[in-house]
């Protein structure tokens, strides 16, 4: 056996030593460790939304043990990606974690390399984000790639988000909506956002599946119930689908996602700000996007400026496909994400009545989720991008090891 063969194999013995895959078992330690990270979470119903439900398939877990006791976890959730006309499987991560009684002993960089063993075997084809700028470098270290770049588009749509501070200027509205398409409630599995994604990935190379099944677990099963999912219509036709939420204390309507049809990209954004405009009470409308993504759409020609960045990154294992490396490919947006809240809902308001029209989220809320069938036995919690790294198999021992 060559020498670097035998290397490896030892480095996997020592990496993986402490670490295994989850079973049903864990499952109690792994809620109380859901609650340790997110403090407030409900950990039965994050648990049944987002690691039983993915249409993708169940959350694929590793576990770190100190002797009886589960010291971490990390887990993949698997996505359905759109890859040059076939669909592929990815997978985000999130609610990576170590117990600080555990920590700097190289739990977290164990059960890293431990999931990202498992990608040729649960066939993950990448794993992709933006982090935090804390978590740029981890990421880097432990083999992303940083391939471009997420920056936030911001649209004012009233003179407050212009800095007016004048009483009686400050709800001025800029532009005029009229004309615009109309955002409807979605449904669950609604035909019309088959239809709009239909027509629309044909001019996607590479993104998440954002068909009917996939807008349903991801915003209107959610949890929080804090993005409102809407079809844009135009004329009677649907032209697109978003899914939207009210931020900084109802002065920010985030996009978290939008699709459309191919042509229809600017009269989406429009539908959107006349929406804000007319049943809310934001100063402005923003979304992020993927840098380059966002150019190519001209987003100024909707009003739209270019604000903040930070670095996308992407994992593949050894030897993968390098497709889901090239920046021209990537559509990406709010829904790549765990997140079914962009903020806390303790410390930040619900969309109250004063900030949005209230027949409006009446028609959300009084909406009964089905009862959530588990897709398998065994569920997990996962992983976010933004705080865990996945190691290549070709790294060296030292730079491994430098990881905590």
């Amino acid at each position: 056996m060559p020498r670097f063969d035998a290397e490896h194999r030892l480095l996997d013995r020592f990496l993986m030593s402490d670490v295994r895959a989850a079973t049903s078992e864990d499952r109690p330690q792994l809620l109380s460790l859901l609650r340790e990270m997110i403090p407030g979470v409900d950990a039965e119903a994050r648990w049944r939304w987002l690691y039983d439900t993915n249409p993708a398939g169940p959350a694929l877990t590793w576990v770190s043990l100190a002797g009886a006791q589960v010291a971490g976890c990390t887990s993949f959730f698997p996505f359905r990606m759109w890859l040059d006309g076939t669909v592929v499987r990815g997978a985000l991560g999130g609610d990576g974690f170590v117990r600080p009684a555990f920590r700097r002993t190289g739990r977290g960089f164990q059960m890293h390399y431990a999931s990202w063993n498992g990608m040729w075997t649960h066939r993950i084809g990448c794993m992709y984000g933006a982090p935090g700028a804390m978590n740029v470098t981890p990421l880097k270290r432990s083999g992303s790639t940083e391939i471009g770049e997420v920056a936030r588009w911001v649209r004012p749509v009233r003179a407050a988000g212009l800095g007016v501070r004048v009483p009686v200027l400050c709800d001025v509205a800029l532009g005029d909506p009229h004309g615009a398409a109309d955002l409807e409630p979605m449904r669950p599995d609604d035909p019309r956002v088959d239809r709009v994604w239909s027509e629309a990935r044909e001019d996607l190379r590479l993104a998440a599946v954002r068909d009917a099944t996939f807008y349903t677990w991801r915003f209107l099963e959610a949890p929080a119930r804090r993005q409102l999912a809407f079809v844009i219509v135009d004329h009677g036709a649907p032209i697109g689908a978003c899914a939207v939420e009210a931020t900084h204390r109802g002065k920010v309507l985030r996009i978290v996602d939008l699709v459309t049809v191919p042509g229809a990209w600017h009269a989406g954004l429009r539908a959107i700000v006349r929406y804000a405009i007319e049943r809310t009470r934001v100063e402005s409308v923003d979304i992020k996007l993927f840098g380059r993504d966002g150019r190519s759409r001209q987003m100024w020609r909707s009003g739209f400026i270019k604000r903040e960045r930070k670095p996308f990154l992407c994992m593949i294992p050894k030897g993968g496909d390098r497709r889901f490396l090239d920046p021209a490919r990537w559509y990406y947006n709010g829904a790549d994400s765990d997140l079914d809240a962009l903020e806390d809902p303790v410390t930040r308001p619900v969309l109250r009545s004063q900030q949005i029209d209230p027949h409006v989220i009446a028609g959300h809320r009084d909406r009964v989720a089905p009862q959530l069938e588990p897709r398998s036995s065994l569920t997990a919690p996962g992983v976010d991008i933004e705080r865990v790294p996945v190691p290549r198999a070709d790294d060296r021992v030292a730079r491994e090891l430098a990881v905590p």
